[in-house]
C-alpha cells in the first residue's frame, strides 16, 4: 500500500486542490497525509469519494503514511 500523499500525487492532484474539495485547509490536508493528525471517519469518505476508492484504502493508506515517520 501507499502513503496518502504519494497517493495524490501518483493521481496528479494538487494538495489545495483536494483540501478544498473536503472542505479543509490544505495545511490539515497535509497534516493528515503526514500522520500528525487523525483521519476522521468524515474525511476519510469525502477522501474516497475524490478518489474513487474504498474508504478502508483511504485509511490504510494514512496508516502508511503515519508509518513512514
Amino acid at each position: 500500500m501507499t502513503s496518502l500523499r504519494k497517493f495524490r500525487y501518483d493521481k496528479g492532484f494538487q494538495r489545495q486542490f483536494i483540501a478544498s474539495k473536503v472542505g479543509i485547509c490544505g495545511k490539515h490536508l497535509n497534516d493528515i497525509e503526514s500522520g500528525k493528525v487523525n483521519l476522521t471517519e468524515n474525511i476519510a469518505n469525502r477522501l474516497s469519494e475524490i478518489y474513487g476508492v474504498n474508504s478502508q484504502d483511504i485509511i490504510l493508506m494514512y496508516k502508511e503514511g503515519r508509518d513512514e515517520k
